[in-house]
C-alpha cells in the first residue's frame, strides 16, 4: 500500500505576517552569518526586493504619461534585431492604455516599432540606443531608457504621473528604476502586464520564467550592492 503524503491544512507562509516572516529570515541568516546587523539588512532586502514582484499602481484616470520598457527581442539570421512577440504584447498594452488616456507615450524602440502607426507620431516618442563607430547598437539599460524619457519630455515635471508598461516579471524594477530617475512612476491599476515568455527570444535570459527570475534576482542584488558601496563612500 502506497504511503500517503501529508497535506498541511494551512499555508505556513500565509499564516505569518510580513513582520514575522522578515524576523524569521533574519534569525535564520544570523545563525548562518553570526552578524545580527547584516542578517537584518539582508532580510529587509529579501522582503522588499526578492519576495515582492508587484509595484505600486494608480488609477488610469490619473495617468499623465506612459513609459514603456522593452523585453527581449528576435534576431534575424543577418543579425538584425526585431521586436518579437513579447514586445508586440507590450505594444498592444500601451495602445490599449493610450486609447483610454490620450497622454504622451515614451517607448523603448522595440515597443515603439511594434506600436507603429496605432499611436499618432506627435505623441509617440521612441527611445533609441546609440550606435558605435562600427555601426553596432549599444545596449540601452533600464535606467538609460528612463533618463532618455526624462530628457525627451524636457524634465520630470512634464511627465507628471507616469504609467509604466513592461513585462510582468520586469515591471517592479522598471517602476523602481524610473523613480530613481526622478519620475513619479506607477503601474496602471487594473491593466495586466504581458507575461508570456518567448522561447526564441534573442536574449537567452528572457526565454523562460525560471531563467529570467534568476536574472532579475541577480540584477536586483547587484543594484543593492552598488547602493551599499555608494552609501559607505559617502559616509567615509
Amino acid at each position: 500500500m502506497a504511503a500517503m503524503m501529508y497535506q498541511p491544512t494551512f499555508d505556513p507562509i500565509e499564516s505569518l505576517s510580513d513582520e514575522q516572516l522578515q524576523q524569521a529570515i533574519a534569525d535564520r541568516l544570523n545563525k548562518q552569518l553570526n552578524n545580527k546587523d547584516v542578517a537584518g539588512q539582508t532580510a529587509q532586502f529579501i522582503m522588499d526586493s526578492l519576495l515582492n514582484w508587484q509595484a505600486e499602481s494608480i488609477p488610469v484616470e490619473q495617468v499623465e504619461s506612459i513609459l514603456a520598457f522593452a523585453f527581449g527581442n528576435r534576431v534575424a539570421p543577418n543579425g538584425n534585431q526585431h521586436p518579437g512577440p513579447m514586445n508586440e504584447a507590450i505594444a498592444d498594452t500601451v495602445v490599449s492604455l493610450y486609447r483610454r488616456t490620450g497622454v504622451p507615450v515614451y517607448a523603448q524602440w522595440e515597443v515603439a516599432e511594434a506600436i507603429g502607426n496605432r499611436i499618432p507620431a506627435q505623441v509617440l516618442h521612441g527611445i533609441y540606443p546609440r550606435f558605435s563607430g562600427k555601426g553596432t547598437m549599444k545596449y540601452l539599460c533600464t535606467l538609460g531608457v528612463a533618463e532618455k524619457a526624462v530628457s525627451k519630455a524636457g524634465g520630470v515635471a512634464n511627465l507628471g504621473k507616469t504609467a509604466v508598461v513592461a513585462f510582468y516579471e520586469h515591471s517592479l524594477r522598471t517602476v523602481d528604476t524610473a523613480r530613481g530617475a526622478g519620475i513619479d512612476a506607477y503601474l496602471p491599476h487594473g491593466l495586466d502586464m504581458p507575461r508570456e515568455f518567448d522561447p526564441d527570444s534573442g536574449q537567452a535570459w528572457t526565454r523562460d520564467q525560471q531563467t529570467y527570475v534568476m536574472h532579475e534576482i541577480r540584477t536586483r542584488a547587484t543594484n543593492e550592492r552598488d547602493r551599499i558601496i555608494k552609501s559607505k563612500k559617502s559616509e567615509g
